[in-house]
């Protein structure tokens, strides 16, 4: 089903799109390259960009931190990790 609407969808994009020509998809294409171009748009990419770099990083951090709390309960579990006791290093 979701098929045979997304192909209705490429057939009327396609016949609309060759009724209006190339001077409206050129028209279009300015438009949008303007757009994405403009300043306020760059600062609101480069803004978005470093967010999800900063988000990126402490996500890791946190994953980082979980790994090793898990590690350590592990060892803990299975007795890894465990100084030697005296009495055993006779």
């Amino acid at each position: 089903m979701k098929l045979v609407i997304f192909v209705a969808g490429v057939a009327v994009g396609f016949v609309l799109g060759s009724k209006a020509g190339r001077q409206a998809y050129d028209k279009f294409r300015k438009q949008v390259t303007g757009f994405t171009q403009s300043p306020p748009v760059q600062q609101v990419a480069s803004d978005v960009k470093d967010l999800a770099g900063k988000a990126a990083a402490e996500a890791g951090d946190r994953v980082s931190e979980v790994i090793d709390k898990a590690s350590d309960k592990l060892d803990e579990v299975t007795g890894k990790g465990k100084p030697a006791s005296p009495s055993s290093a006779s």
